[in-house]
């Protein structure tokens, strides 16, 4: 996975979005580099800015994915209680019964099953786009290539360029006290795994799925995840240059500040108010649908009727009679052993029956 993400400017839409983030990260690193007196940390600093802005310019898309979410804390119980209905039923009927059962459901909510889903998967090209920018940081930001060994600095990080497991491993080579480097090189990625579990947590909070039914497949699953994510983190930052580990870290921390003002921001709205948006969502909707179904309908109309129109718009008797004896004379007059003549004597041939 970790390989695919760095890897990622080479898909498609993701690799424009790369091009277009290198050029935020150039613009803030240039910026930086003009208003501050040291070359100290700019490409730390210059990270901590790109992605604090980037989440800022997701959150609407975070929160109305949030919104979603509250919603379908709601919606799950009632979801539950019909596939513990049909839990034993596997038949096709019974099966399509259900499905048709939990659509009402969703429909009473004025929601869909994937209506939480497309927020997250508009913002899912951003995600992937973020890591190859920090990740070779130097092909989007040129200046850094002539740039002193201070500006990739970072507080007690020697190089953003190195990884933690390479900076214990040569803890002794950086001109620093190697305690300060073994203690850097460890509270990365704990400090990672812990903004991680605390970001996970905030956002399950408002959604409530702490208190999912257990005999639901999605309470494993997140359970899982809580306990699986924080140790994948300690795995990327301490495997992957520092540069990234920075950038993991501060987006944990800012996705927390975010859910802070969210949840309570969701807490200030009551379900019926949520219950009330969607439905007039749907309704808004339904009626674009129905207005472009009416107009697709009209200029289908419209087209039959020209056609028929320009069918009925034929020659008159008198040009047809015109016609027909031009084509008789040219009949008579047609040279011996032509089709023409053929076709004349097969017409007499009738004509004396």
């Amino acid at each position: 996975m970790t390989v695919s993400l760095l890897t990622a400017a080479n898909w498609p839409l993701v690799g424009q979005l790369c091009w277009l983030l290198g050029k935020v990260m150039s613009f803030i690193y240039d910026f930086l580099d003009k208003a501050l007196p040291s070359d100290n940390g700019l490409v730390g600093l210059s990270i901590i800015i790109y992605t604090i802005l980037v989440y800022t310019c997701m959150l609407p898309l975070t929160i109305n994915q949030q919104r979603s979410s509250k919603m379908m804390a709601v919606i799950n119980p009632e979801v539950q209680k019909i596939q513990k209905k049909y839990k034993n039923k596997k038949d096709q009927a019974s099966m399509m019964k259900q499905q048709e059962e939990i659509q009402q459901v969703y429909d009473k909510y004025g929601t869909s099953m994937m209506g939480g889903c497309l927020p997250l998967l508009i913002q899912m090209p951003f995600l992937f786009a973020l890591y190859p920018v920090i990740y070779n940081i130097q092909q989007y930001v040129p200046a850094i290539k002539g740039a002193p060994a201070a500006v990739n600095r970072f507080i007690t990080i020697p190089d953003l360029t190195v990884s933690p497991a390479a900076m214990l491993k040569n803890s002794g080579s950086y001109g620093m006290p190697a305690i300060v480097i073994m203690i850097t090189a460890i509270v990365l990625p704990l400090l990672s795994a812990g903004t991680q579990y605390v970001s996970m947590k905030l956002s399950q909070a408002i959604s409530g799925q702490q208190q999912m039914d257990k005999d639901n497949p999605m309470a494993g699953t997140m359970k899982t995840m809580n306990m699986t994510m924080p140790l994948f983190s300690v795995f990327m930052v301490f495997t992957l240059p520092t540069g990234i580990g920075i950038y993991w870290i501060i987006s944990a921390l800012v996705r927390c500040v975010q859910q802070v003002f969210i949840n309570k921001h969701l807490q200030k709205m009551s379900v019926e108010d949520l219950v009330e948006k969607n439905k007039e969502k749907a309704e808004k909707k339904r009626a674009k649908r129905s207005e472009k179904a009416e107009k697709i309908n009209a200029m289908a109309q419209m087209n039959t009727k020209n056609i028929s129109e320009k069918s009925s718009l034929g020659v008159s008797d008198a040009e047809k009679e015109k016609k027909l004896e031009k084509a008789r004379k040219n009949a008579a007059n047609a040279k011996e052993g032509s089709l023409a003549a053929k076709a004349n004597m097969v017409r007499k041939f009738n004509e004396d029956k």
